[in-house]
This record gives structure tokens, sequence and C-alpha cells, in this order.
């Protein structure tokens, strides 16, 4: 459960999931066919430097987190949505930001359980926190997302979508 003091992949998800269009479609496909944002960010990262998952690759990710997920992210996820529905009168007190912020640090284990697993995997032989790409990885972004959605829905998301966006260098705003 360690967290990774250096996770490229937490410093993407910052920055592409801060963008409100992506978080839309993110929240979207979770609310519709019951997506993972985590995994689907995590397409998007990787086919953001080229990178290209497999069926072995997603079987893995998902292993790697299921746990967790089940038992932290989840139950917190429904904790959040439970106070923000029954008790929106509530919302200026602090223990909802509570619930969200804790939310939020599973959510960071998640991605370094990820992370963690691709570089062990695959080690230096793929660059997960290059700066200096040249080429966008647009189209290793679509093949990861539309494997991942391919197994649970229909789906299929285009270079239109909000989720293509090939920046790997991008790092958070202080």
């Amino acid at each position: 459960m360690s967290q990774l003091a250096d996770n490229p992949f937490w410093d993407y998800s910052l920055v592409h999931y801060g963008r409100s269009e992506v978080a839309r479609a993110c929240l979207e496909l979770q609310e519709g066919v019951g997506a993972n944002v985590n995994l689907v960010l995590f397409c998007c990262w990787l086919g953001s430097f080229g990178q290209v998952l497999t069926v072995q690759d997603l079987d893995e990710a998902e292993e790697v987190i299921r746990d967790w997920n089940e038992q932290v992210v989840e139950p917190l996820r429904g904790v959040r949505r439970f106070v923000r529905s029954e008790f929106a009168g509530f919302a200026d007190q602090e223990w909802p930001q509570e619930v969200k912020q804790l939310e939020l640090r599973a959510e960071r284990v998640v991605q370094n359980r990820l992370c963690n697993w691709w570089q062990t995997k695959y080690g230096s032989s793929r660059d997960t926190g290059s700066t200096n790409r040249s080429e966008p990885g647009g189209e290793q972004q679509l093949q990861n997302l539309n494997l991942y959605l391919s197994r649970t829905s229909d789906i299929t998301i285009n270079y239109g979508s909000p989720l293509v966006w090939p920046v790997a260098s991008a790092k958070p705003k202080n």
C-alpha cells in the first residue's frame, strides 16, 4: 500500500482529470457502464506516450487494484454520495469534505498500485515518465480505452473524445 513519492501516473491524472470535460466523460463512463475511472485514466496515461495494453495487462491491472477498490474506494464513494444526496444541507460542514479527501487518498493508492505494477512488470523497457515525447499518443490512447471498454460495454471512444489527450509530460499546477 505504499505511496510513491514521484508517481507520473498521479501527476498526469491530476492534470487530465482536472479538465472539466475529462472529469465529466470519466464520470459518465463510471455511471453508464461501470467503468473504473482509475483504469480509464491509466489507459489514457499509458497511451499518451505510446504504450498499448494487452488483454492480459488489463486482467492483471484489474487484479492489482481489485481488493483495495472493493474494500476501500467503493465504500468511501458510497458514503460520499449518500452524504451529498441525503444531507445536502450539511455541505458546508467539515466532515463531508473530509470524506471526499479520504476517498481521494484511497484513489491515489489505486494509482500507486497501478504505477508500481506497470513499472515492476516492464521496468525501464517502457518509458512512463518521458517529458520529451514528440509524437502524440492519441492512437494508443484510443486502443487502450476501447480495449478496456469492450470488456463491459459496446461503447467506442473516438478522436473527438476529451479523454484523448496525449500530454504525458503534463504536471499539475502548484
